[in-house]
């Protein structure tokens, strides 16, 4: 018995061995600012909703967070072939969930994106996000390998019944984050030029129709140009709260605008923690997130797969589009958009969202026998 467990741990030892340790590094700071950022903004939530227990979304995130770790870890251990279909089983669950939410979802603040179970609620965009850039991968893998499959049309197509069901809830925000990410992978996949100027011309054509039918999405962008208005108080309070910050930050449990700013523990956290912990632990989470896309796609670029390649850099593009989003809405460089910081913000479908990317990638950049077109720089 003891050998057999002996082997079996000799065995996990030797998988983990063969993943990216830099990337595994990134994944552990990211995950350990999520719970202190989180502590960080509990009290001033839980005040806002009258929650008793001052730390009770901290408890909350660290409990996501050994969730995501083990999500991230399970997903890792798949090979390339299990990441596809698990990616496929994925997308036929959650795609029809999220038009289900859009149906009989409770309404939060004006959308239905949720399920609430009581103790515990249900995004299912967040999981769809990154099983969908996987499926993607595929087609776009398939055409790049044989130019007669249609792998691009399925994509776009595929991409096309997601957007309505978002755009069903509304969630405007997931449906541009998802239109960020497959540019760049039919780039990859070799889509001709007239092919990309005629999608940016749709989608410059779709955001003025957004703008035009949706009221909502039309006070965000017009309390963007105009942020003396009342409707820009979120921005103008995150603001506010960046600011005080100055250099090196209030200190711990120090922060006062973070009191006065809804949504601080989720939409805002980075302005929590920019009012806490000071500029240079904002530039330090930025910085994180750019190590991040640095391995991730340097590393993507290396790989000998259509498939594996075009799915990393989705992935990566997933991740570090959606912090950047995220950051700017804070610094009020883009129109306001509940838009979580992955890993950072509360929230147990985002965790998992973020875990199952960054697991698929470890899956597809781990080492393995001719996976990398060249070995690069020898580990010591």
């Amino acid at each position: 018995m003891s050998a057999a467990i002996a082997e079996r741990f000799g065995a996990a030892y030797d998988r983990l061995r063969t993943y990216d340790r830099p990337l595994l590094f990134i994944a552990a700071a990211l995950f350990a600012l999520g719970i202190l950022f989180s502590m960080a903004a509990s009290p001033a939530a839980t005040a806002r909703i009258r929650i008793e227990e001052a730390f009770y979304f901290a408890g909350r995130q660290a409990a996501y967070a050994v969730l995501g770790v083990i999500v991230m870890f399970a997903a890792a251990a798949l090979d390339p072939r299990q990441v596809r279909r698990t990616a496929t089983i994925l997308v036929a669950i959650f795609l029809p969930l999220c038009a289900l939410a859009a149906w009989i979802g409770p309404e939060v603040k004006g959308a239905q994106r949720w399920f609430d179970f009581g103790i515990a609620s249900l995004q299912p965009s967040e999981i769809l996000k990154p099983a969908l850039i996987v499926l993607w991968a595929w087609m776009l893998g398939e055409s790049v390998r044989s130019p007669k499959f249609p792998g691009r049309w399925i994509a776009i197509g595929l991409y096309g019944l997601a957007a309505i069901a978002l755009l069903m809830q509304p969630d405007i925000g997931q449906t541009a984050l998802l239109a960020i990410c497959l540019g760049p992978m039919l780039i990859l996949s070799g889509l001709a030029l007239r092919w990309m100027l005629a999608g940016g011309a749709f989608a410059a054509l779709s955001a003025w129709a957004i703008y035009s039918f949706y009221p909502h999405a039309r006070e965000r962008v017009n309390a963007f140009l105009n942020p003396e208005g009342d409707a820009a108080y979120q921005v103008n309070r995150a603001l506010d709260a960046i600011s005080a910050g100055g250099v090196f930050g209030r200190g711990p449990g120090e922060g006062v605008i973070k009191r006065s700013l809804p949504d601080a523990h989720a939409d805002f956290v980075f302005a929590v923690a920019a009012e806490e912990f000071g500029l240079l632990a904002s530039l330090g989470l930025i910085a994180l997130f750019g190590a991040l896309a640095f391995r991730g796609l340097s590393r993507a670029s290396r790989l000998n797969d259509p498939f594996e390649q075009i799915a990393a850099a989705g992935l990566i593009t997933l991740l570090v589009a959606q912090a950047s989003i995220h950051i700017a809405v804070n610094l009020s460089l883009l129109p306001a958009k509940g838009m979580t910081l992955p890993f950072i913000s509360f929230g147990g479908s985002s965790m998992i969202g973020s875990a199952l990317a960054l697991g698929f990638c470890l899956s597809l950049l781990r080492d393995r026998p001719g996976a990398f077109l060249f070995a690069g720089r020898a580990r010591t």
